[in-house]
């Protein structure tokens, strides 16, 4: 039904239809693993300089609320195809820019209310986790935690993360 298409999970997990051939890009990451054994995926991943700019776009902590995710991962096949064409901002937001792009913060949500559909889904199905979490009302307050945890002289690495790891690259 081409009104009811959206990109599956085989075409969001590779770089396949991302014709991205620039010198610095290193590799798709997955962070993190859904309780059904989904990885949410983090594209494209680009070397960097200390100092650079750097700016993360998340999408899809509702499962069910699809444009963020769609528009993420038009945005990944637009700067691919604009910096293979010399557009010449793209090539220089590609070239001094960090960039994290993750289409899906709940990959198992979506995975819910897709196979459901939209007319027998809800408003609610795929909202939650498979953990029952709602991720967009349970982002933890970070500062409070850091601070709190120099505050008691703790290692930063054993303060609880609830949160998605982003790896040190």
């Amino acid at each position: 039904d081409p009104n009811n298409y959206y990109h599956r999970r085989n075409e969001m997990t590779t770089t396949d239809n991302l014709d991205f051939k620039h010198h610095n890009y290193k590799e798709m990451r997955q962070v993190g693993t859904e309780a059904a054994g989904w990885l949410p995926c983090l594209i494209p991943c680009l070397l960097f300089s200390p100092g650079e700019p750097e700016f993360r776009y998340i999408a899809g902590a509702h499962g069910n609320e699809v444009l963020g995710r769609e528009l993420i991962l038009l945005l990944m096949q637009f700067m691919c195809q604009e910096y293979l064409a010399g557009n010449p901002r793209i090539v220089h937001l590609i070239q001094d820019t960090r960039i994290h792009l993750l289409p899906s913060v709940n990959p198992d949500g979506y995975d819910k209310a897709y196979r459901a559909g939209s007319e027998l889904g809800g408003w609610s199905l795929g909202r939650w986790t498979q953990d029952g979490i709602d991720i967009n009302n349970n982002f933890p307050d970070l500062n409070s935690l850091l601070w709190e945890s120099e505050d008691q002289k703790k290692s930063k690495r054993k303060v609880p993360n609830h949160h998605i790891p982003i790896p040190d690259w």
